[in-house]
């Protein structure tokens, strides 16, 4: 016989995000969680991109191919990297790169958009998919540690339903700006 047991009820009521010295981890969880609706926003957004990139740079299928290319290399570069960037200096600080990594990225889009090229802008495109590696890699296990141990899975897959939301939001927010009147008419004027 299997004896469940709530993780919010009871003796173990504050635990879940409780560490062991007494201290609550709500409110760093809270921050946590957001990086995981954060990057399923961005990856939802790139298929959204690729087909704005389709019509208004009047690229091939193969071509639009580069896209996703030079999102996915930006993961294969920069996973072990990460790791051993959170295990050298912490998580904030992995956390703080990955963050910079992605607002750079970003912000390469305003000279891509000077510079006109296709290849400038999947510069940005795969430096915003090494910041969202960061991300990934070191928010994941730092959910696990925000409480007692018990509850990490418990944690983690809180942590996750806001990913999904993210994936969810993304091409909805990413279709709404690359096809409003203002995104396409900013297109026009690039």
């Amino acid at each position: 016989m299997i004896q469940q047991r709530s993780v919010l009820k009871g003796s173990n009521q504050g635990r879940l995000f409780q560490g062991a010295d007494g201290r609550n981890h709500l409110g760093i969880f809270g921050l946590i969680s957001s990086l995981f609706f954060l990057w399923a926003l961005c990856n939802g957004m790139i298929d959204v991109m690729d087909k704005h990139f389709q019509d208004f740079l009047h690229l091939t299928k193969a071509q639009s191919a580069w896209v996703q290319f030079s999102h996915y290399l930006g993961y294969f570069l920069m996973a072990l990297p990460a790791g051993w960037l959170a295990r050298k200096l912490g998580y904030k600080a992995g956390i703080l790169s990955g963050l910079l990594m992605v607002a750079l990225g970003c912000l390469w889009f305003i000279p891509a958009t000077q510079i006109s090229t296709f290849w400038a802008f999947l510069l940005g495109v795969c430096v915003i998919s090494m910041g969202l590696t960061f991300l990934e890699t070191i928010a994941n296990p730092y959910t696990t540690v925000l409480g007692a141990p018990q509850f990490a899975a418990v944690r983690i897959n809180i942590a996750q339903s806001f990913n999904g939301v993210g994936w969810i939001l993304g091409p909805i927010l990413g279709g709404m700006f690359f096809y409003s009147s203002q995104g396409v008419e900013m297109a026009h004027q690039q």
